[in-house]
């Protein structure tokens, strides 16, 4: 394939070639066909359908009504019995019902000049604004005559908040009295103007929420673009686990939001870093204003609410950020579910938990560029993190004309997180969280998939890679197909795996122990089964951790022998442990985690045999509870 220049608009998708907005499009044809064919079935019968498409800014609701707009201009059935008025985004000023209905009538004077409607309104101008109303809703009756009007409105929310109430009013009576209009409208949010049951439009619209990409999406996205462009290298490493790897650490950064990997997908070639960060600064310079107008709108306490999250980069519970913002838990909630409503926040459940984050990427953004004051902007330097090599980053740098350019700052921002790279790769991030949501939903064919491509992909750093090693082994428990691709790399993933429970006393707690005991046990259950002589330093080294908390410890033991399906490698495992605490460092600690394995072990498999808890009442209280824990196992 030879490579084409390909323009794809962030802001004004009505500007892209048909063609392309229909090789862009992902998710939607279903949404776009059955909107197609009730606007066919409104200007065709008398019935009407009437559609509202609500997503945040950048979700890409103008391209949907962009596409719309050139299906229903090349309709036959449209352009014989219908007319479209396309009120765009930039419709400021439109103040009263009368002038709404000189706008419409100006489009279509646009549309069709043989109508002669600019001469027609000309005389409006002389008449009082009472009497030009009249008049002016006649001449829209008289041109429309037996045909139906589609009226595409863009931003509906600015529009009627211009019009007030009494504007709204005329507009619903109008259309009552009138049944030959058909409206598509857009949204960023529901407001009161569709979502009171006093207001005049409530129930009126085919309401449709615009949901943001997934994983699968935005594959599916940079792979169209990249076939668009003729770009067969990026279309052939789209392809691979390694750069399914990078666009899920992608996705994990941008949530979803299409105008994010639109600006991104233009960029993906190394030489194309010239230009990266002026258009994405242009991007957030254009939408600023916007978000500064709608925190304007909030109180002052929604304000640090929002703010906060800004800076958070995440869900929180609402005890923390009641915290944060020095308010009390009740304000806090009364203000995050005013938040929620306008559409500024939303809540994730996890059992009796709230959580709260940001709906828009975007806003985030905005704000951050404010807040930093020149600072790189941190998505995007984490964006370069992810997609370039720490080779491709320093042959930029290296070229002639880098110097002193913006874009510099940025790539020796992400090489240096490369270098400091102690915590978690962002890659490898993003497939822990895409496992837990695949177990969590018992997708076995999609955490299979990312099983496969986390044994494809290295992570950057040295703690990262010691964490994978403990992720591959543990899934090769629970999935034995994997112990073949495994046995490749076996000597570093043993040696990772060893330096890796030498080193979990430094992360583990009472609250978080049992989880991390288990994850590292089931890891070392997986080398014992695949080389049991290479495990003997792992098992050494885990047993020290084991001894920090030994109740929990026993308990985590239980649990992870419950998820081995043999029964020969936790023996394999119980037999090497206690062969390690026969050494003489660890003779008093050991007597001890002796004694309460015994104990919770027996409390627990008589618990089980007769499920009668008064088993469990010779247990400590801490025992106790923590046995408690495996009846949700």
């Amino acid at each position: 394939m030879t490579q084409k220049a390909l323009y794809l608009s962030h802001f004004t998708p009505s500007m892209m070639q048909p063609e392309t907005l229909q090789q862009m499009l992902v998710q939607r044809q279903p949404l776009i066909d059955a909107c197609y064919d009730d606007i066919v079935h409104s200007v065709t019968t008398r019935a009407k359908h009437h559609y509202l498409f609500v997503g945040p800014r950048g979700i890409g609701k103008t391209h949907l009504i962009s596409l719309l707009h050139h299906r229903l201009s090349t309709s036959k059935e449209i352009r014989e019995r219908g007319l479209i008025a396309w009120m765009r985004e930039e419709e400021w000023g439109v103040t009263s019902f009368f002038e709404l209905v000189l706008r419409i009538l100006r489009m279509l004077d646009q549309q069709a000049p043989g109508l002669d409607i600019a001469a027609r309104t000309a005389a409006l101008y002389e008449l009082t604004l009472k009497q030009a109303e009249v008049q002016g809703t006649s001449l829209l009756q008289e041109v429309l005559a037996d045909k139906t009007l589609v009226v595409l409105l863009e931003n509906l929310d600015d529009l009627f908040d211009q019009l007030g109430d009494a504007g709204q009013r005329q507009f619903r009576a109008f259309i009552q009295n009138h049944p030959q209009l058909v409206l598509v409208a857009t949204t960023p949010a529901l407001f009161a103007g569709v979502s009171l049951q006093k207001s005049p439009f409530y129930g009126f619209f085919d309401i449709q929420a615009l949901k943001a990409f997934s994983l699968e999406d935005v594959v599916d996205l940079l792979q169209k673009i990249a076939v668009e462009r003729g770009d067969s290298a990026l279309a052939d490493f789209i392809e691979t686990q390694e750069g399914r790897a990078r666009i899920r650490a992608v996705h994990h950064l941008a949530e979803g939001n299409p105008r994010i990997y639109v600006i991104f997908a233009q960029f993906l070639s190394r030489e194309a870093l010239d230009e990266l960060v002026q258009a994405v600064m242009h991007t957030l310079d254009e939408l600023t204003p916007y978000y500064q107008a709608r925190m304007k709108e909030l109180s002052g306490q929604q304000r640090k609410i929002v703010e906060y999250l800004v800076s958070y980069r995440g869900a929180a519970p609402v005890k923390q950020i009641a915290k944060a913002c020095f308010i009390t838990h009740q304000t806090c909630s009364g203000q995050l579910k005013q938040l929620r409503e306008k559409r500024y926040v939303r809540s994730i459940e996890e059992g009796r938990e709230s959580y709260y984050e940001l709906t828009e990427p975007l806003m985030r953004l905005c704000m951050e560029v404010k807040q930093q004051r020149g600072e790189p902007i941190g998505l995007f330097v984490e964006i370069l993190r992810i997609w370039y090599t720490e080779a491709e980053l320093y042959r930029w740098l290296n070229e002639d004309g880098t110097k002193g350019r913006i874009e510099e700052q940025y790539v020796r921002r992400a090489l240096d997180l490369i270098k400091e790279s102690e915590g978690m790769d962002p890659v490898l991030s993003a497939q822990f969280e895409e496992i837990s949501r695949c177990a969590a939903a018992k997708n076995i064919e999609q955490l299979e998939r990312i099983q496969d491509e986390i044994l494809s992909t290295t992570p950057v750093g040295l703690a990262s890679r010691r964490m994978r090693a403990v992720v591959v082994l543990g899934m090769s428990i629970a999935n034995p197909s994997l112990e073949s691709k495994i046995r490749a790399e076996l000597d570093d993933i043993a040696e990772k795996l060893s330096d890796a429970n030498a080193e979990l006393g430094s992360r583990l707690s009472r609250s978080n122990a049992i989880a991390l005991y288990v994850g590292h046990l089931l890891a070392t259950f997986g080398l014992i089964k695949l080389d049991e002589t290479k495990a003997d330093l792992a098992v050494f080294n885990l047993t020290k951790q084991l001894l920090k908390f030994p109740s929990h410890a026993a308990v985590a033991l239980l649990r992870a022998i419950a998820i081995t399906v043999d029964s020969e490698t936790p023996r394999a495992f119980i037999r090497k442990i206690f062969e390690t605490l026969d050494d003489p460092s660890m003779e008093r600690s050991a007597s001890k985690f002796v004694q309460i394995l015994k104990r919770v072990t027996r409390a627990a498999s008589q618990w089980k045999d007769t499920g009668d808890e008064k088993h469990l009442l010779a247990l400590p209280r801490e025992e106790r509870s923590l046995v408690l824990t495996l009846q949700h196992e």
